[in-house]
C-alpha cells in the first residue's frame, strides 16, 4: 500500500523522539547538547527552542500529517526544527539548499508541503501548498532516495522505526554523555537521523560541521581530530577520499566508526584504521525503505579479506531469501520498524509491489543480491540490476568494480553499461594513483576476469560522488554519453 493511500485522519500522536529527548534534557539540562561552528545549545536550550518553534508552526494552522520542508541552512538548529515539526503532528522533509535546483523543485512538487521553514537561528516560515499532501501523523519524516540508481522515490518513514534503531545503536555502542557524535552528513542523506538522535537520546554531545568542512575532503580528518569526535558515520568511498586527502592525520579519540551506504572492503577498513588506530568498525546495511539499517556486522581486528559481511538482522528484522540460485539470492527484509511505503506518484507499480506494509509489518523485496557465509552473516554480492547482458552473456558490473578496487593502483572505481545508442558498452571509470596507467589496470583485469572484463577503462581525476558520498553512476553514464555523442565535423565512434 502506498503512503498516499494510507488513512490520514489520526488523533494527535505524541512524538516518541520528542518525548525521549525531553526525558534526557530533564536529567542533563545544563550539558551541551549541540556544538556548532558559531554557537552551542544546552539540552535545556534545545527544549526551549523546540517548544517555541512548535508554537510558531501551529500558528500557521497546518492540518495534521502535512509535510513541512526544512531548508537546512545551519545544521546546528536542525534538531530543534525537526522536533518542533514532529511535536506539532507534522512530517518533516529535509532540503539541502546546496543540492541542484531541479532536485529541490522535484521533491517540493511531489511532497506538496504545507509549510517551508528555513533552519537557522531565527527561522523563516513560509506557507506553501494550499492543498498539502497529508501523511500519517506518526510518520517520522519524508525522505527521497539519492537517485544514483534511478529517479528519486519518496519514502514515508516511521518515527518509531527511527527510535528503535537509535535505541539499538546507543546500547550496542554504549554511547554515553561523554561521547561526541559527529554530524557531517548532508541533510538529504538518511544517515543524518542516526547522527542527530544517537547523541541526543543518550545525553551525548552532537558536534555539527560547518559547510566548508563538509565539502572539503582535506578538512574532514583534521576536524574530527580537533573536535575529539568519538562516534562517526561514514560512506566507504567518501572515507577513502578523506584518508587520501589527509594521510598524516591520526584520530586517537575516535572509538566507533559506522560504515553504510556502499560495500565495505578490507582495504577501506585498513586505510581507516591507519588514521584511527583505536576505532571499532561496524558495517550497517538496510535500504531506506526499511528505515535506517536492519543488519549489522562488527568488523574484527583480524578482518576478513575482501568484501566485508553486513552481518545479522537487528532485533525484530528478518531476512528473506528470494529467488535462490547457486547460493545467491535476492535480499528481502521483513520488519515491524520499516517505512509506511512510497509517496504516491514517485514510484512505479513494480516498485510499489516490492514495498508493502500489512498489519504492522513492512516487507521490502530489494534488488540487492546476497549470500550467507559459514558464520550466518549476510554478504551483499551486488545488485540484480547490475548484472547486464553483453552480446548475450551476463556480466556483473559490481564484480568488475570489486576487482578494480582490489588493484593497488586504483583509488576508486565505478562501472556502468551505456545505452544501446552508444553500443551497450561496459565502461569502467577509475581514479589511479601516480605512476599507474589505464593499460596496467586493464591488463590486470583481463588476467583475473577474462571475458567478464569491461570493454573500456577510462581514467578520471575524480570519480563523481553523489552528495551522500556514493559513486554517482548516473553522472558517469551521462559523461560518457555526452563524450560519445556525434558532433558536427567529428565522425561518430
Amino acid at each position: 500500500m502506498s503512503a498516499g493511500m494510507l488513512p490520514t485522519k489520526h488523533s494527535a500522536t505524541a512524538s516518541v523522539l520528542m518525548s525521549r529527548v525531553r526525558q534526557v534534557a530533564a536529567e542533563h539540562g545544563r550539558n551541551v547538547a549541540i556544538s556548532g561552528p558559531r554557537t552551542s545549545l544546552s539540552y535545556r536550550d534545545l527544549i526551549d527552542r523546540t517548544d517555541a518553534w512548535n508554537e510558531l508552526l501551529r500558528g500557521h494552522g497546518p492540518p495534521p500529517g502535512a509535510v513541512v520542508a526544512l531548508r537546512v541552512v545551519d545544521p546546528t538548529f536542525l534538531a530543534s526544527a525537526f522536533l518542533a515539526v514532529r511535536a506539532a503532528g507534522l512530517v518533516p522533509m529535509l532540503i539541502d539548499p546546496h543540492s541542484p535546483a531541479s532536485r529541490r523543485a522535484a521533491v517540493m512538487g511531489a511532497a506538496r508541503p504545507a509549510l517551508s521553514m528555513v533552519v537557522c537561528d531565527a527561522p523563516d516560515i513560509t506557507e506553501e501548498a494550499a492543498d498539502p499532501k497529508l501523511l500519517p501523523v506518526d510518520a517520522g519524516y519524508l525522505g527521497f532516495t539519492s537517485g544514483t540508481q534511478g529517479p528519486p522515490k519518496g519514502i514515508v518513514s516511521q518515527e518509531r522505526g527511527v527510535l528503535h534503531f537509535v535505541d539499538w545503536e546507543t546500547s550496542t555502542l554504549a554511547v554515553h554523555p561523554a561521547d561526541r557524535v559527529a554530524m557531517i552528513s548532508p541533510p538529504t542523506f538518511e544517515v543524518v537521523f542516526r547522527e542527530l538522535f544517537v547523541g541526543l537520546t543518550s545525553g551525548a554531545q552532537l558536534v555539527t560541521a560547518d559547510a566548508i568542512t563538509r565539502t572539503d575532503q582535506r578538512a574532514v580528518l583534521p576536524w574530527l581530530k580537533e573536535q575529539e569526535i568519538t562516534v562517526v558515520h561514514a560512506v566507504p568511498s567518501l572515507a577513502a577520499r578523506w584518508t587520501a586527502a589527509a594521510p598524516d592525520v591520526r584520530m586517537d579519540r575516535l572509538r566507533w566508526t559506522l560504515f553504510a551506504g556502499e560495500p565495505l572492503h578490507a582495504y577501506h577498513v585498513d586505510a581507516w584504521r591507519g588514521a584511527a588506530p583505536h576505532t571499532e568498525v561496524g558495517n550497517l546495511y538496510g535500504p531506506s525503505e526499511t528505515t535506517l539499517a536492519k543488519f549489522w556486522y562488527h568488523v574484527p581486528r583480524d578482518r576478513h579479506p575482501g568484501l566485508q559481511p553486513v552481518g545479522k538482522p537487528l532485533p525484530g528484522a528478518r531476512l528473506q531469501t528470494l529467488e535462490p540460485a547457486g547460493g545467491v539470492f535476492r535480499v528481502g527484509i521483513e520488519t515491524p520498524h520499516g517505512s509506511y511505503g512510497y509517496l504516491d506518484g514517485t514510484a512505479s507499480p513494480e516498485d510499489q509491489a516490492a514495498l508493502t506494509r500489512t498489519e504492522g509489518t513492512t516487507v521490502f523485496h530489494s534488488q540487492d543480491l546476497g549470500t550467507v557465509d559459514d558464520d550466518g552473516h549476510l554478504v551483499i554480492k551486488g545488485r540484480s540490476d547490475a548484472r547486464v547482458k553483453r552480446r548475450g552473456v551476463f556480466v556483473d558490473l559490481g564484480g568488475i568494480e570489486d576487482e578494480a578496487n582490489r588493484h593497488p593502483g586504483v583509488r576508486l572505481a565505478g562501472c556502468v553499461q551505456t545505452t544501446p545508442a552508444t553500443g551497450s558498452t561496459i565502461v569502467l571509470f577509475v581514479e589511479v594513483r601516480a605512476g599507474v596507467s589505464v593499460s596496467d589496470v586493464r591488463k590486470a583485469l583481463l588476467r583475473v576476469l577474462g571475458p567478464q572484463s569491461p570493454d573500456r577503462v577510462v581514467s578520471l581525476p575524480r570519480v563523481p560522488l553523489s552528495p551522500n558520498g556514493k559513486i554517482d553512476r548516473q553522472a558517469l553514464l551521462a559523461a560518457f554519453e555526452a563524450e560519445s555523442a556525434p558532433t558536427p565535423g567529428r565522425p561518430s565512434v
